[in-house]
């Protein structure tokens, strides 16, 4: 399928923000946008934004990216493409075209970050891109364990779909506070509160569910060391199958920053 670029408008805020809302409901924590975040991307001078565009003229990507004057560097900020769609064939595109931009402005360095996905990780060394391990720190605080919990829920109920050998109803207990996921032929469903018996029960603290989220924690090893406790009746080889599904060591990241 052939794709045609174009440089992205304020009119386009809408499609973005949903397709941002698609892309990023597939991932580990969407970062809080509406309409006017896109506003002020579409609307800074220094930014580079383009869309792509199928056959019918529907927006099914888009990249956002800026120079960065202090240092004279081109940085790759975002990059979403409907799920629905080859990511590798319209990213491909779309940072091409940004990268002639930042050819155009002589930036002395182009910074792109994978955001832990390995879709990503196949699209930038193609491009000239070496990977180095950043040297910033990143610090997290669960203030709120019932809301982190309630947020996290339709990533997880996204993750129990892909266990397709598996019905019944899962609990993360996460201190004193719990998800319910309710898992069917048909759906995934969060349930607010239930007194049915539980199939697959994962108990932990705040401090190891962030550290899985963020994938620098292996589910099996917090398993294996007592970390996280998992109740459930069914073989060991399943339940960690199932933790896995919940848990992936690599997946997509992304967050405001501030």
């Amino acid at each position: 399928m052939e794709f045609k670029l174009c440089t992205a408008s304020k009119k386009d805020k809408e499609k973005m923000l949903q397709l941002y809302i698609s892309f990023t409901k597939h991932f580990v924590g969407s970062a809080s946008r509406t309409p006017k975040s896109f506003t002020r991307i579409l609307r800074k001078k220094d930014n580079i934004n383009y869309v792509a565009l199928d056959s019918q003229n529907r927006i099914v990507g888009y990249v956002h990216a800026t120079v960065e004057k202090r240092n004279n560097t081109g940085e790759l900020r975002e990059i979403i493409v409907d799920p629905k769609h080859d990511f590798e064939q319209v990213a491909s595109l779309l940072i091409e075209k940004v990268n002639a931009d930042f050819d155009k402005k002589k930036v002395a360095a182009i910074v792109a970050g994978s955001l832990r996905n390995p879709v990503y990780e196949r699209i930038f060394p193609k491009l000239g891109f070496m990977e180095s391990e950043s040297t910033g720190v990143f610090m997290y605080a669960v203030l709120d364990a019932q809301k982190l919990l309630n947020e996290l829920g339709p990533v997880f109920a996204n993750r129990l779909k892909g266990a397709e050998r598996w019905k019944g109803l899962a609990q993360i207990q996460c201190d004193e506070h719990s998800l319910f996921l309710e898992r069917t032929t048909e759906s995934v469903r969060q349930v607010i509160w239930t007194n049915r018996p539980v199939d697959f029960k994962i108990k932990l603290s705040g401090k190891i569910l962030v550290k899985l989220i963020f994938g620098v924690a292996d589910p099996l090893e917090c398993r294996r060391n007592g970390q996280l406790e998992v109740e459930t009746a069914i073989g060991k080889a399943k339940a960690n199958q199932l933790l896995q599904r919940l848990f992936p060591r690599s997946q997509f990241l992304t967050m405001d920053f501030w």
